[in-house]
C-alpha cells in the first residue's frame, strides 16, 4: 500500500512540473510523458505517438537529428527550435485556427538508459516563445536606423560581408549600390533639418519597395544608403537602380504643405573573383557614386577598372532643388 501511495505521488509531482518531460527511444516513439503545466505542448505524448507521426517530416528529422547526436554522444545537449500549426500533423481544423502562430521551445536532451537493445533518452522542454519574441524585437531594434527603419549601417554591412561571402563560396553573383541624394544641404537650408529627415525616410521607403526581400538596404549614414542585391550581376543591378533612381524622382515628398522633388546618385559595383573584401567592394560603389555626382546627379554609373577618381564636395557645382508649394 505505501509503495503505491508512493507512484501516486511521484505521478502527481511530476505531472504538475513546469517544464515537460519526455522519454523517447531511438527511433523518436515517446514512451512517458510528465508535466506542462505553464503552457500546453503541441506534441501528442501518448505511448502511441512519436515525433514522425506528430510532426511534419523536415521537422521530425529535425528532432531526430538532434537525438541521435545525443546518443551518439553519450553527452546532454540543448537545442532551441519552432513548432508552427503546419508542423502539427493530428491536430484538427478547429485546433490550429486556436494556436497563435509559431512556437519556441528549448529542450534539454539526455541519455537515459538501454534497455533490450534499446536506447532512450529524457527531453526535458520549455517554451520559450515570450522570451524569443523579446529578443528579437530587441535585436531589431539594435539593428535598424530609428528614422528610416532600414538596417543601420553595422548591420547593413554584415549583411554585406554574409553575402559576399556566400557568393564567393557558391561562385554567385553579388552586387552593392551606393546612393546619395543630391542637393541635401540645400534641401536643408530650404525647408528645415526636421524636413529634411522626412526626405530620408521618404528615399529609404522607396528604395525598399524596389528591391526583394532577399536584398539589404541600409542607412550608411546622413543622406547615404547602401543595398545588397544578392545573385545579381551589374548589368541586372544597373536595372534596379534605374527603376529606383526614376521612382524617386517622380514621386514628391510632402513636408509641411510642400511638395519636394529629390533626386539620388547612385554607384553599382558588383563582386568579382578580383575582390578579396568587402571593403573593396564599397570603395568601388562609393567611386562610382561620386562619378555620378560629378558628371551631372540623378544618374547611374556601374564602376569599371579605369573609372576616373572624382570624389568631389556633395555641395558643389549647385543647381536649385525643385520645392513646389
Amino acid at each position: 500500500m505505501i509503495d503505491m501511495q508512493r507512484e501516486e505521488w511521484l505521478q502527481l509531482l511530476l505531472n504538475e512540473l513546469p517544464e515537460q518531460l519526455f522519454v523517447l527511444d531511438q527511433y523518436g516513439q515517446f514512451v512517458e510523458g510528465f508535466g506542462g503545466t505553464f503552457h500546453a505542448t503541441r506534441l501528442d505524448t501518448s505511448k502511441t505517438s512519436s515525433l514522425s507521426t506528430t510532426l511534419s517530416k523536415p521537422k521530425a528529422d529535425e528532432l531526430l537529428q538532434a537525438l541521435n547526436s545525443v546518443l551518439e554522444s553519450q553527452k546532454p545537449s540543448v537545442i532551441q527550435y519552432a513548432i508552427s500549426p503546419l508542423d502539427c500533423q493530428q491536430l484538427s481544423i478547429e485546433e490550429l485556427d486556436q494556436l497563435h502562430g509559431e512556437a519556441w521551445f528549448e529542450a534539454t536532451i539526455k541519455p537515459l538508459c538501454t534497455l533490450a537493445g534499446r536506447q532512450y533518452v529524457l527531453w526535458q522542454e520549455r517554451d520559450i516563445t515570450d522570451a524569443h519574441q523579446r529578443e528579437q524585437t530587441l535585436k531589431r531594434l539594435s539593428e535598424t536606423d530609428e528614422l528610416t527603419k532600414v538596417l543601420n549601417r553595422r548591420a547593413f554591412m554584415l549583411e554585406l560581408d554574409q553575402a559576399f561571402m556566400a557568393a564567393r563560396q557558391a561562385k554567385e553573383h553579388v552586387s552593392c549600390l551606393m546612393i546619395d541624394i543630391d542637393h541635401f544641404k540645400e534641401i536643408n537650408d530650404q525647408v528645415g533639418h526636421l524636413s529634411g529627415d522626412e526626405v530620408i525616410a521618404h528615399v529609404a521607403r522607396i528604395c525598399q519597395q524596389q528591391i526583394r526581400s532577399s536584398d539589404a538596404i541600409g542607412r550608411l549614414g546622413g543622406e547615404e544608403f547602401g543595398i545588397m542585391l544578392s545573385k545579381i550581376g551589374a548589368i541586372q543591378a544597373y536595372d534596379i537602380a534605374e527603376r529606383i533612381r526614376e521612382s524617386i524622382e517622380t514621386t514628391p515628398c510632402e513636408v509641411d504643405g510642400k511638395l519636394i522633388f529629390p533626386t539620388v546618385s547612385i554607384g553599382i559595383a558588383e563582386a568579382d573573383d578580383t575582390l578579396s573584401d568587402v571593403k573593396t567592394l564599397l570603395v568601388q560603389a562609393d567611386k562610382a557614386m561620386y562619378y555620378s555626382k560629378h558628371t551631372g546627379r540623378n544618374q547611374v554609373t556601374i564602376y569599371y577598372a579605369n573609372l576616373p577618381d572624382m570624389k568631389i564636395d556633395s555641395d558643389s557645382n549647385k543647381t536649385k532643388i525643385l520645392i513646389a508649394s
